[in-house]
């Protein structure tokens, strides 16, 4: 599977590489691009996909505190439950728990801390 550059998302999502930098560090292990040995990011169609997501909440007005919170309790609770999934899996339940963040944004639904 093709890996992006950051420049090459950064020109794909409209984001500038500052703000992909950033959400990278604000938001705990969400986004966590592969690294060339030159400590170049690479980011896979499901970092991608994510970033989408992420973009989606901010435009909606959600902020980063929220999205990072509500994925995180999520991930944590799978992981409470003993779910062990590969790299990919756990991608793709991220990119699952944003879209149902988004939903449950859009509907006025808050989250249960």
């Amino acid at each position: 599977m093709k890996t992006l550059t950051i420049q090459e998302v950064s020109k794909r999502s409209g984001l500038s590489t500052h703000t992909l930098r950033f959400w990278e560090r604000v938001l705990d292990g969400i986004i966590i691009p592969d690294r060339t040995k030159g400590g170049q990011r690479r980011y896979s169609q499901e970092h991608i996909d994510i970033i989408d997501e992420i973009k989606g909440l901010k435009d909606k007005g959600m902020s980063l505190t929220d999205i990072r919170r509500e994925m995180n309790q999520r991930v944590k609770a799978e992981a409470a439950q003993g779910n062990e999934q590969g790299a990919d899996a756990v991608a793709a339940k991220i990119a699952e728990i944003v879209r149902s963040t988004i939903f449950n944004y859009l509907n006025g639904k808050t989250v249960k801390e």
